[in-house]
């Protein structure tokens, strides 16, 4: 019997072969989770390499891999929809670049023109991973074996916080000066701390799931407590999110039908809801307090202010780039330049303020407007505006693509009738996409996240589980019979 199991159970011929006849790439894939090991800050304890520097390598590397892949066996044709968004990138690029020296940019003539091709790397990169995982026709062990890649790294860091941070082991690399935030060993910055702690927590809980064992639990709570090491709002934030996402799956389909079990359903809904607003609170009120900073209410209304500017920022930008975008990387330059309204940009960026009467204050009026490189700005505070920013309507069609997709796959799985083996077929599904969910409302306060490449890969097993749950559980491999004619992103 566990023989006819074992082989009812096995891929398919054509699955084994194409799987054999991609190795390289996929291996190129997976090994982009050393990404995560370089520091951003400078160290003693580490070359002067950087993550970008790293970023660039892994991406020549694919193109390599896939290079000798495309001469060895040939290439799958891409989709309508992945080629519009592919050459539209590229030629928004090239005829930037092109516009900007022949008007005389200074944005775009003060940095040489291998620093903006090295820019464009993270976006070329994540669309040629998208490509690549439809073309190698990934199936579950694909994709878990490149998330597993990423809970190795995403692991060293979480013990990492537990030891130095909660155990309190002396180690001078691990911890800010005063010791109160976990920084990392590797990662040396606590915003990417903090979203690999959500990464860990969700794909460690995934594998409890689908694998069963302490080991992964653990794991999963080794993430918790590193986003909470941070003392990051936003991530907290998130992770309750996540987490409440999660709890609404498990509530939806654990229950059976029938007016009591309804009744029961909304009460604990309501419930469920009344905790998580309560942990929004606790998660702001804990992470002020253990930063040291009191948000009073006018100091808040300040910030909240400011950060609506840095939106209106974008808009401004979109309006005056709507085609081309600022350009990789450099869109929230655009944002700080003359072709938005003065902000309250020296709020957040206090030490460049202009002196006034001798004495270092607030100023304003807008201190980027005249030459945005001359102050240290790096982001507009938000990485899915800085998306829009960098890639002018592309960015927000393809925002707009993957917002109204994620809510199409949470409504329809969400309206399907509960059975007995709902939970083991909807809940990797729904671990999944909210960790997707957590990690993008995650990154929306930094600009040192930039792993599109990851992004690709949750993103398309959101897709692929999805097609899982609604095809039932005796499809076990419901990526062999998606037709490649299938064109949606």
């Amino acid at each position: 019997m566990s023989v006819e199991r074992a082989a009812s159970n096995a891929p398919p011929p054509s699955v084994e072969k194409n799987a054999s006849t991609h190795r390289l790439t996929n291996a190129a894939i997976l090994l982009h989770a050393v990404y995560f090991l370089i520091p951003w800050e400078h160290v003693s304890y580490f070359p002067d390499v950087g993550p970008f520097k790293v970023y660039v390598f892994l991406f020549v590397l694919l193109c390599a891999a896939w290079t000798v892949e495309i001469i060895r066996f040939g290439a799958k044709q891409p989709s309508p929809g992945f080629t519009v968004a592919a050459v539209w990138f590229w030629v928004i690029f090239w005829v930037g670049v092109i516009h900007g020296y022949i008007q005389d940019d200074p944005i775009k003539t003060s940095v040489p023109i291998y620093q903006i091709l090295a820019d464009a790397v993270p976006y070329a990169d994540g669309m040629l991973v998208w490509y690549l995982i439809r073309n190698n026709r990934w199936g579950r062990e694909d994709f878990e074996g490149a998330l597993r890649s990423v809970f190795w790294v995403a692991l060293v860091m979480g013990i990492e916080s537990v030891l130095f941070y909660y155990l309190r082991v002396p180690n001078p690399y691990s911890l800010n000066y005063e010791g109160r935030f976990f920084l990392g060993m590797f990662a040396r910055h606590h915003i990417v701390a903090s979203r690999l702690g959500l990464i860990l927590a969700g794909v460690a809980f995934y594998f409890f799931w689908r694998r069963g064992g302490w080991f992964y639990l653990f794991a999963s709570f080794a993430g918790i407590l590193m986003v909470f090491s941070t003392w990051r709002r936003v991530p907290i934030f998130a992770l309750f999110l996540g987490a409440f996402l999660l709890i609404l799956f498990f509530m939806k389909f654990r229950r059976r039908p029938g007016a009591k079990g309804k009744m029961k359903a909304f009460l604990s809904c309501c419930l469920t809801a009344s905790v998580f607003l309560a942990c929004i609170g606790v998660s702001v009120m804990v992470g002020t307090r253990v930063r040291g900073e009191f948000v009073e209410a006018a100091t808040l209304s300040v910030r909240v202010g400011a950060r609506l500017s840095q939106y209106a920022r974008t808009a401004a930008g979109l309006r005056a780039r709507p085609a081309l975008g600022g350009g990789p990387r450099q869109g929230f330059l655009y944002g700080y330049s003359k072709n938005t309204p003065a902000t309250f940009s020296a709020y957040f960026y206090g030490e460049i303020t202009r002196y006034e009467s001798g004495i270092r204050g607030w100023s304003t009026s807008d201190l980027f407007q005249e030459n945005p490189r001359k102050g240290t700005p790096v982001s507009l505070h938000s990485l899915p505006v800085n998306f829009i920013a960098d890639l002018g309507l592309l960015g927000f069609v393809l925002l707009m693509i993957m917002f109204t997709r994620g809510m199409m796959y949470f409504f329809k799985v969400m309206c399907l009738q509960p059975h007995e083996d709902s939970l083991g077929i909807v809940m990797p599904f729904a671990v999944i996409f909210s960790t997707v969910v957590a990690l993008f409302v995650g990154v929306s306060t930094t600009a040192h996240f930039y792993p599109y490449w990851l992004f690709a890969i949750l993103l398309c097993f959101v897709r692929f589980l999805y097609c899982e749950v609604l095809e039932g559980p005796t499809m076990d491999f419901p990526s062999a019979r998606i037709s490649p004619s299938d064109n949606t992103p």
